[in-house]
């Protein structure tokens, strides 16, 4: 005790005698030393031992430092009086004397040094604990612009004894907020790479004023397993296909982008559908080490003379509506793509006339929920796309999905959402 800043100026003997004037307490590992709200009557030379200071807060009890043997606890409120801040609590067996503040009071005025030692530890510590929320304020708010610096965490290595549990803390939170904030970049980076793999509008000059097409996602997530496409054949015919990966993020994203690519690729070169699709699913096979698959409907239509040949993989979420507003739905012509190797597709055709509109979409608008927890389901949605036929495509479709958003309310979306309509007019000539 006599190497403690408190006494180095009091002799031996009389640290001695201030000792012997206390109580020698013992206490076991988890035995409360203090109570916070207690009046503050003494002070606790903690000989052997360590004692972890605790405070409580609306959630749980918190560990603010640790106490190690020799030091001197409690001895701010002994002096002024004020009831005690914090818990104090043995973590192992702490052996120390107990000094009611009568004794520190008669000691103090017997060796002014004593509470000049108080104070200026007191006074220390107002001040690096200003120093300490200060720089916490600082990381705070650098948290909350997304602007912080990672060397920052390096000033967290070395905290302040009285702050040692709340820095590993704060470091530990800082942390995964800063991973969270890598992973959104990351996240952002691969919708825009998704979002920029999506079709351009289609120029009217290609299609002629034969046909109008739109399509919309709206992801449930950065990045999403749906995908859409569309483009024109060396012989005209329009190519409109659809997709939803079975599974979700980053792998379905990468998967779905793969499926995107290789479609555009077998299609332009292979004249027959069935065949384009058994291709596709081949090479979907050989490169599946995450063993997705994908629902795919594939249509190529005539712009001419409205003959759609399509192959449905697995993926019913087709409807035509008719100029006269009846509703007819293609039947699944096969599994989904990347489920099984060697496996045939047979195309199957359907006659669009003029005025009639195909509408591909994901099972996201379908499934989709209200807070009640019904679905949006088949009904309702052609119910409306009933109310919206006599919309022009791209308002027709940003309709339905406005009125499946409005059905789901506060409800979180918990699919992707795509659509792809397609109008057909028929060739300027045609009757």
């Amino acid at each position: 005790m006599a190497n403690l800043p408190f006494f180095k100026d009091i002799s031996p003997d009389a640290v001695a005698a201030l000792l012997a004037s206390g109580t020698r307490i013992e206490a076991a590992p988890g035995e409360l030393l203090i109570r916070r709200g207690d009046p503050s009557t003494f002070a606790l030379l903690m000989v052997e031992g360590i004692a972890d200071v605790l405070i409580d807060t609306p959630y749980e009890q918190v560990e603010l430092a640790a106490c190690e043997s020799p030091t001197i606890i409690g001895e701010i409120g002994a002096f002024t009086g004020v009831e005690r801040t914090a818990h104090v609590k043995a973590r192992t067996a702490v052996t120390a004397v107990k000094l009611s503040s009568d004794v520190l009071a008669r000691a103090a005025q017997a060796h002014p040094s004593l509470l000049a030692a108080v104070m200026h530890q007191f006074g220390q510590r107002f001040a690096t604990f200003n120093r300490a929320f200060g720089f916490y304020a600082n990381a705070l708010n650098a948290l909350e612009r997304r602007a912080f610096d990672l060397r920052l965490l390096d000033d967290l290595r070395n905290p302040l004894p009285e702050l040692v549990n709340f820095s590993a803390s704060f470091r530990r939170l800082a942390e995964e907020l800063m991973v969270r904030e890598a992973e959104r970049r990351e996240l952002a980076n691969a919708a825009a790479i998704q979002r920029a793999m999506l079709p351009p509008p289609l120029d009217g000059a290609v299609l002629g004023g034969r046909a109008d097409i739109y399509a919309e996602m709206r992801p449930a997530r950065e990045v999403g397993g749906d995908f859409f496409d569309y483009f024109t054949l060396a012989d005209g015919r329009l190519v409109v296909t659809i997709g939803d990966v079975a599974g979700k993020g980053i792998p379905a994203a990468l998967f779905m982008s793969a499926t995107q690519t290789v479609l555009r690729t077998v299609l332009r070169h292979e004249r027959d559908l069935s065949d384009a699709m058994a291709d596709a699913n081949a090479l979907l096979c050989a490169n599946n080490s995450e063993s997705l698959f994908v629902t795919v409907f594939c249509g190529v239509l005539d712009l001419d003379t409205g003959v759609l040949d399509y192959c449905s993989c697995g993926h019913g979420d087709a409807l035509v509506l008719r100029a006269t507003r009846e509703i007819e739905q293609p039947p699944v012509s096969g599994i989904a793509l990347a489920m099984m190797e060697d496996q045939p597709f047979s195309a199957r055709r359907i006659q669009l006339q003029r005025g009639d509109r195909l509408m591909l979409f994901t099972d996201g608008l379908t499934d989709a929920a209200n807070p009640e927890d019904q679905r949006f389901g088949d009904g309702r949605l052609k119910e409306a796309l009933r109310r919206a036929g006599h919309l022009r495509v791209a308002p027709f479709v940003t309709s339905v999905l406005d009125g499946i958003e409005a059905f789901a309310g506060e409800a979180a979306q918990f699919d992707d959402m795509t659509a792809l309509a397609v109008s057909f007019h028929g060739a300027p000539d045609q009757p």
